[in-house]
C-alpha cells in the first residue's frame, strides 16, 4: 500500500464540507491520521479565509485512480474541472506526497510544489510528518519553514472535526489537535 499525504481545504462552509469530504474519502481509502486545522487568508483573490489541514492515507489505488477519486469527491461538492485556480472552494483535495515519488506521474507533479510555497500546506504536513524528507531536494521538510514564515496562518480549534472523525471513522483515534 502507498502512503499518501493529501492537502485538504475549503473556504465555503468549510467545517461541514471538510468533515463530509473526509467521510466520503474514507469510503475509498484508509484514513491514517489528520493534522490540526489552520486558518489562512485567501491567496490570489478576495474571499473568505480558508481552513486547511493534511491527512495521511493508505491506498492501493494508482496515482491516476486516486486523483480521479479526489476529483470525483470535489465535483460532488460543486467543483468543476476547469475552476479558476484562485477562487473560493467548497472542497479542495490535492496529492502532496506519495511515498517517495519525485517527477510527473499521470500529469501530476510530485511532490506538489505547494508543499514548500505555502505555510497552510507545509505546517499541517509537518504536524503529521515531522521528520519528512522532500523527495525532490533530499532536504528535511522543516527546512522550508523559514521561506513561509511571513505567511499569515493560525492554528484553529478543530474539535468540530477531530471529535466527529475519531468517533465515526477511526477504530483508534489517530487525530491530532483540538
Amino acid at each position: 500500500m502507498s502512503r499518501v499525504y493529501l492537502g485538504v481545504g475549503a473556504n465555503l462552509n468549510p467545517e461541514d464540507n471538510i468533515l463530509a469530504g473526509l467521510t466520503r474519502l474514507a469510503d475509498d481509502v484508509e484514513l491514517m491520521s489528520v493534522s490540526p486545522c489552520y486558518r489562512s487568508p485567501a491567496v490570489g483573490f478576495d474571499g473568505p479565509d480558508f481552513i486547511n489541514l493534511v491527512v495521511e492515507i493508505r491506498t492501493d489505488f494508482s496515482i491516476s485512480e486516486l486523483n480521479q477519486k479526489l476529483k470525483t469527491i470535489e465535483a460532488e461538492f460543486g467543483r468543476l474541472p476547469n475552476t479558476e485556480k484562485y477562487s473560493s472552494r467548497a472542497l479542495d483535495i490535492d496529492i502532496l506526497l506519495l511515498d517517495d515519488l519525485c517527477g510527473i506521474y499521470s500529469g501530476i507533479s510530485l511532490p506538489r510544489s505547494d508543499v514548500w510555497k505555502f505555510a497552510f500546506v507545509l505546517r499541517p504536513l509537518l504536524d503529521l510528518y515531522p521528520h519528512g524528507i522532500c523527495p525532490k531536494s533530499g532536504r528535511p521538510l522543516h527546512e522550508y519553514l523559514p521561506k513561509v514564515a511571513d505567511q499569515e496562518l493560525q492554528e484553529r480549534d478543530a474539535y468540530w472535526l477531530h471529535s466527529r472523525l475519531a468517533h465515526s471513522l477511526f477504530p483508534t483515534s489517530n487525530v491530532s489537535g483540538g
